[in-house]
């Protein structure tokens, strides 16, 4: 089931939930530290924006991460950024958080 198929939108504090117990793996069986899921959480997605986030910002969100990705020049940044939208990218996908 994909992160928006059954709501419009969910509230920040769920997806804070969900990057916080999410085990997703990326690249050679590591997944992201709890400090790289709340810069996540607080970079991507802050709190001035409301209550909830929608599909579309999620949206823009994953695209503008894709265009920073594209303009960087640092080969370490861009694939600490490539693991973060991939990060979100199965988030989406998965759209529960593990139980």
């Amino acid at each position: 089931m994909a992160l928006f198929d059954k709501q419009p939108e969910i509230p920040r504090e769920k997806l804070k939930e969900m990057l916080k117990k999410s085990d997703i793996k990326i690249g050679q069986g590591k997944g992201l530290s709890d400090r790289q899921k709340e810069s996540i959480e607080s970079r991507d997605f802050p709190k001035k924006f409301g209550a909830s986030i929608n599909h579309s910002e999620y949206t823009r969100t994953i695209n503008r991460m894709r265009m920073e990705k594209a303009n960087e020049h640092d080969f370490a940044k861009k694939a600490k950024m490539g693991k973060e939208l991939k990060f979100l990218q199965e988030i989406e996908k998965k759209g529960e958080a593990p139980k």
